[in-house]
């Protein structure tokens, strides 16, 4: 057994390195106990391993990748991953995840993504992610999140892409990603968010691609990093019902399309959206419907005027279900 495998993470399991015959393994993952020297994956599927300890993959100098599809994993434990300099990706879907410790991913130079897409994550230690330079890309999707903190990031300078999405975040903080100024494309689609703080986006000054379609939101009114990078913001499947022209102002320069189909906007705001959208060649999609029927709210006073508005100027029950049966989407 390794001197740095004190605590085994695997008992009799097999494993697939570079696609070839399958070897059973206890104790820890390593060119010895593999029986490689040169590796570019290492796989496992339908296994019960449970727990990764530290060490539990190490000391491979090779480039590779990582991918433990169904394998029962509950934790990933502080340097599970050693003396791995040119590990490049990660890969953890579907297993039983549901923490993640501090330095679970930790001192990995050349690692570019980290994939744990489909588990039941409700906890993620602060500095989770250390000291990973060319980490670009986190997937945390499909989990039970309730909370995000960008506490989990430490030294990872040109992370671009994190996903959110299926979680069941309900509040965005002032400035969650701040420390994080590198991000493109944030998902945060399909959770149950109520609340954005207005600076929740402060920092972000790369933000390409915004993805908050699916939730509860009342309110689009951020104070997005000006001159805006967007290019595609989706917010379908909210219950907005007013966007300012400040915030359209902002978001313009370089936005190429604006998802608002199933929120009760109100007709007025959304003719507002139509005609900037015209004038700027911005694609804003609509529903054609089958049989007619109202695709915008009409408030009680003043219905002819854009404006901010409480629940009170509505008719009650206005948000609870605005899909209709559709043909098409018209661009």
């Amino acid at each position: 057994m390794s001197i740095q495998c004190e605590v085994p993470s695997f008992k009799n399991n097999i494993i697939v390195a570079n696609g070839d015959t399958p070897t059973t393994i206890s104790g820890c993952i390593s060119p010895d106990t593999i029986g490689f020297t040169s590796i570019f994956r290492i796989s496992a599927e339908n296994q019960a391993i449970q727990d990764l300890n530290h060490g539990a993959v190490q000391g491979i100098s090779s480039k590779f990748e990582i991918d433990f599809h169904n394998t029962s994993v509950e934790i990933i434990r502080e340097g599970a991953f050693l003396d791995l300099p040119q590990l490049i990706r990660i890969y953890f879907m579907e297993n039983e995840l549901f923490w993640i410790s501090e330095s679970a991913f930790r001192n990995l130079p050349l690692l570019t993504e980290v994939h744990l897409e489909h588990n039941k994550i409700t906890d993620v230690s602060p500095r989770a992610f250390n000291n990973l330079p060319n980490l670009t890309t986190v997937s945390l999707e499909r989990n039970k999140l309730e909370n995000c903190d960008q506490s989990w990031f430490y030294k990872t300078p040109v992370l671009q892409s994190l996903n959110l999405g299926e979680n069941r975040l309900r509040k965005i903080p002032r400035a969650a990603f701040i420390n994080l100024p590198s991000i493109q494309r944030l998902y945060l689609d399909l959770n149950q968010i109520e609340i954005v703080d207005k600076n929740a986006f402060m920092g972000l000054r790369n933000l390409k691609r915004l993805d908050l379609s699916d939730n509860k939101l009342k309110s689009f009114e951020f104070n997005f990093y000006a001159p805006s990078k967007l290019t595609f913001v989706s917010i379908n499947n909210n219950n907005i019902t007013y966007i300012s022209d400040e915030v359209l102002d902002v978001i313009r320069p370089q936005l190429s399309e604006l998802i608002i189909v199933d929120n009760p906007l109100q007709c007025a705001c959304l003719e507002k959206i139509i005609k900037w959208s015209d004038t700027f060649n911005i694609s804003v999609p609509q529903w054609e419907f089958e049989q007619s029927g109202a695709v915008c709210t009409v408030p009680k006073r003043k219905p002819s005027q854009c404006l901010e508005r409480g629940d009170d100027d509505f008719e009650e029950g206005f948000w609870v279900s605005f899909v209709r049966e559709r043909i098409h989407v018209v661009k």
